[in-house]
């Protein structure tokens, strides 16, 4: 019969004092329970268990995401993916329009005008 010893896994020693100093932490959650964590933690801007249960300590400050600001980087992204505009021909600067405004319809009846199309509608 061979003789199995099991390999011991080598740590270094800093990694065994973090270990010491920090030590784990475990619990068992319904899942419903773990669920309503997951979300708590998304809604706080998807922090950490380690930092919401230091928040709940009072050890750590944690504030959830400002509503106005997200707002605003949401309105900024879809300004930046939806904007209408074209550049000067004369300085070369962008000009933006305004949708349904006096300059965005006059480029749709311009296009129209022009005969601007699908290239698939062109083909026939």
């Amino acid at each position: 019969m061979a003789n199995h010893k099991a390999k011991a896994i080598h740590k270094p020693p800093s990694r065994i004092r973090y270990e010491q100093s920090h030590p784990n932490v475990t619990c068992r959650l319904d899942k419903d329970t773990h669920n309503l964590l997951k979300q708590r933690l998304e809604d706080l801007g998807g922090v950490s268990f380690a930092d919401f249960v230091k928040d709940s300590l009072g050890l750590l400050q944690l504030k959830m995401p400002d509503i106005d600001e997200a707002r605003g980087e949401g309105y900024n992204q879809a300004e930046e993916d939806y904007a209408i505009w074209y550049y000067c021909a004369v300085c070369g600067k962008r000009i933006d329009m305004s949708p349904n405004g006096n300059g965005h319809k006059a480029m749709i009846g311009y296009m129209k005008e022009h005969g601007w199309g699908h290239s698939t509608c062109h083909d026939h």
